[in-house]
């Protein structure tokens, strides 16, 4: 896939997400959200959060160019069932905007120092693209503290446009850097971190514009330079010996369907569902069918059946 293509592609997607925003955030009647957002200091970075509901605790990561607000669709169906929390992950949404500090790892010790903040021994980490790799690196991390993996279309293993950076010159990876950067800093105005519907905010959050800060777009071209987007090492993928669930857009051009059968190989013991008539953000374009699948994840978990064996 060129360069080209995979804006275009993630360029529909977005356009898809705005038109469908138009149809569900409009709604003026509905009542003041039950919600509310809070802060977290992770190892001396503030985090955004929200978390609702009672029983097993799942923590839900957001993929490159999103925010806690794309788990919006199954947060409160989980939530029904389980302890939900959701963060926005550092340079993204309303949490601190460092200028480096986002490779893989680093990334997962945040999560862990989140978990640690919130009280949290141990959980099932749902994470989609980017927040699937970091997923996987907490539990690779601390397999101990992490009961299930949920990952939506992650970005462990190499698509092609993560083959970029390897193939091309320092002057056309930059320019490349340079373009996704604008363009997921443009989306944000289509995919705003912010629905007072959904979730409760006070007016300095509320007037937080991604579109418009320099540290947004200098921490969306800093990812692209540290983090790994095929981290999934043979020895990483030993030490994930919890459940796994892989669910994937059938359509997903972004991290292609086709990748799923390689990622199988490397954790065999995971089980796949694929989500029919779905691209790159099956939580977003179907969000029942996500949150029906992790929930019989859940149960699963706690069946007799199912052991532990970290």
């Amino acid at each position: 896939m060129t360069a080209l293509r995979f804006i275009r592609v993630v360029a529909a997607g977005g356009a898809a997400v705005a038109a469908a925003a138009l149809f569900t955030t409009s709604d003026r009647s509905r009542p003041a959200p039950s919600l509310r957002a809070f802060r977290i200091d992770a190892g001396g970075l503030a985090l955004r959060a929200v978390r609702s509901g009672h029983g097993p605790h799942v923590l839900f990561l957001h993929g490159y160019g999103e925010s806690l607000v794309a788990w919006r669709g199954v947060f409160d169906a989980v939530a029904r069932h389980a302890d939900a929390i959701a963060i926005d992950l550092p340079g993204f949404g309303l949490s601190a905007k460092p200028p480096s500090g986002y490779a893989t790892d680093s990334l997962a010790t945040v999560v862990l120092r989140t978990l640690d903040a919130l009280g949290v021994a141990e959980v099932v980490v749902v994470g989609h693209s980017l927040g699937g790799a970091v997923a996987v690196a907490a539990a690779a991390a601390a397999p101990q503290r992490v009961r299930g993996l949920v990952l939506v279309a992650p970005a462990v293993i190499a698509a092609p446009w993560s083959q970029w950076p390897r193939q091309a010159d320092s002057g056309t990876v930059g320019r490349l850097r340079d373009a996704i950067a604008r363009y997921e800093t443009m989306r944000s105005r289509f995919t705003a971190p912010h629905d007072p519907a959904w979730l409760s905010e006070d007016d300095t959050a509320l007037a937080y514009d991604a579109a418009t800060d320099p540290a947004y777009r200098a921490a969306l071209e800093a990812v692209l330079r540290e983090f790994d987007f095929a981290s999934l090492t043979p020895a990483r993928a030993a030490a994930l010996r919890m459940p796994i669930l892989l669910i994937w857009g059938r359509y997903d051009q972004v991290v292609p369907f086709g990748l799923a059968s390689r990622l199988r190989q490397a954790l065999p013991a995971a089980r796949l569902q694929a989500i029919e008539r779905s691209w790159h953000r099956p939580h977003v374009e179907r969000p029942d069918a996500v949150a029906d699948t992790i929930l019989a994840f859940l149960r699963a978990l706690d069946a007799p059946e199912v052991g532990r064996t970290h």
